[in-house]
């Protein structure tokens, strides 16, 4: 099976095959896979891994000295570290023979429980290491740490950096290999309710089915994701509380800031300041429309899908399911609905795979991705959304999403090519995709225009 870390191994090695220090910051929450990712790149190479831990000072470097003493097996073991400097000081010399990787787990917590430790990496990224040859990498599963850290470089070694990354969630088309014992449908559900993270796909079990996969992940009272997304939050929020109650009303389909507030009983402008902080730790994003009025229309969405999973259809049943009513809750609250919570799932996705079909050069013209376009949603004017919106000076595409059990139907081609604006007279091409086939009428409306594209999920591979 074809690593899901592919291409951020191929950056390393070339980093990595240079020959001198190179410092290496990798950031993102706990479950995105960063210790397999480390795995393999080092898997061949000399390597000190070190994770640090919630401990005091003595033992956090007593705790280092032995995986220096594990990893490099001198013949001649040496005396216990008696502070930072002399650690990073054997670490130089060791890497003065051959090239060494040194990695720093969970960084935040060398920084947290060891008051003199920071100003001796600072000393060490600024002289000891790169006296050798050392290959540094530094991460954190604290996104709220690593947002400091990166606001304040040149206060810190982090202005030292030769390369960072964020790591989240894998793409669709990267997980499916995890997911190949299923129908395409069945892997775009197993792929949203654990988020694209490597860290819950190892935790499918291909002898069962995707219905059996998802209560037994977060319906029995002993499921695995019954309480860990709310831990990761526990790490970097205060007053998780009002979080909670936020994250629940955006679940249940409040998106604009204004009825957010509303629903939490929340001025608009604390409400904000609050939805500011979930979008820097990546849970959030803000959706404004691709052309037209912006900020007026901004809406909040959900970047990960676990989540969204989660506070629609486990947070409010959670005693339910310690009860163990958790087969209840599934059949009546969550199954009936999975077709409306794919549809985001299936939306990004459809966002993926026509920016791969135009980097691949299968599309008439070229373009990119610039998002989705809606109108509407007061009293006097229903809301419609296009999701999918892509263009260049005089193209564009028009793109839309159908998640049913039913084929999708010519109304959709219909509700495409009626908004004339704010398109202006751009070439237009008209995209539909579905998890469940086409109707008759539609398949023949689109053979008959050239510029309709009708694409359900066996078609999306790209090699």
């Amino acid at each position: 099976m074809q690593s899901l870390f592919l291409s951020d191994i191929q950056k390393l090695n070339k980093l990595y095959n240079r020959f001198q220090f190179s410092f290496i910051f990798l950031y993102g929450r706990y479950d995105t896979g960063k210790t397999s990712l480390i795995r393999e790149f080092c898997a061949d190479k000399k390597t000190v891994f070190f994770s640090a831990r919630e401990t005091v000072p003595e033992r956090q470097l007593t705790a280092f000295w032995h995986e220096t003493v594990h990893c490099l097996n001198p013949q001649k073991i040496p005396e216990p570290f008696t502070d930072w400097e002399q650690a990073f000081s054997h670490i130089s010399a060791a890497s003065q023979a051959q090239r060494l990787v040194l990695v720093l787990d969970e960084f935040q917590y060398l920084v947290q429980y060891c008051p003199d430790f920071f100003d001796t990496f600072r000393a060490a990224v600024e002289g000891t290491l790169p006296a050798g040859k050392v290959f540094l990498i530094v991460t954190t599963s604290s996104v709220s740490y690593a947002g400091q850290v990166m606001q304040e470089p040149l206060a810190s070694p982090f202005h030292l950096i030769t390369a960072r990354a964020f790591l989240s969630s894998a793409p669709f088309y990267a997980c499916q290999p995890w997911l190949s014992h299923y129908t395409p449908r069945e892997q775009l559900l197993l792929y949203g309710v654990t988020g694209g993270f490597l860290t819950y796909l190892k935790q499918i079990h291909s002898q069962r089915t995707a219905q059996e996969n998802i209560f037994s992940l977060f319906f029995r009272s002993d499921s695995p994701l019954l309480a860990h997304p709310l831990a990761h939050l526990h790490r970097e929020l205060r007053e998780i509380s009002t979080y909670n109650l936020l994250l629940e009303t955006i679940s249940n389909g409040c998106t604009r800031l204004a009825e957010i507030a509303g629903e939490a009983d929340i001025g608009t402008n604390k409400c904000a300041k609050y939805l500011s902080v979930l979008l820097s730790l990546g849970i959030l994003r803000k959706e404004t429309p691709a052309v037209g009025e912006v900020q007026k229309k901004a809406r909040y969405v959900f970047t990960d899908h676990l989540l969204r999973f989660w506070y629609r259809f486990v947070y409010p049943n959670i005693s339910s399911i310690l009860f163990g009513r958790g087969q209840m809750v599934y059949e009546l609250e969550v199954r009936p609905a999975l077709n409306e919570y794919l549809l985001p799932v299936f939306e990004q996705v459809c966002a993926e795979y026509l920016e791969r079909l135009a980097a691949s050069g299968q599309t008439p013209f070229a373009y990119r991705h610039t998002g989705s376009w809606w109108n509407g949603g007061t009293k006097r004017e229903p809301f419609f959304r296009i999701p999918l919106v892509a263009a260049d000076d005089t193209h564009t595409v028009l793109g839309i999403c159908h998640c049913s059990d039913a084929p999708a139907g010519i109304q959709l081609l219909d509700g495409l090519q009626n908004p004339a604006e704010p398109f202006g007279t751009s070439e237009r091409y008209y995209c539909i995709f579905s998890t469940s086939g086409f109707s008759a009428e539609l398949r023949q409306a689109a053979k008959q225009e050239r510029q309709v594209w009708l694409i359900d999920l066996d078609d999306m591979n790209i090699s």
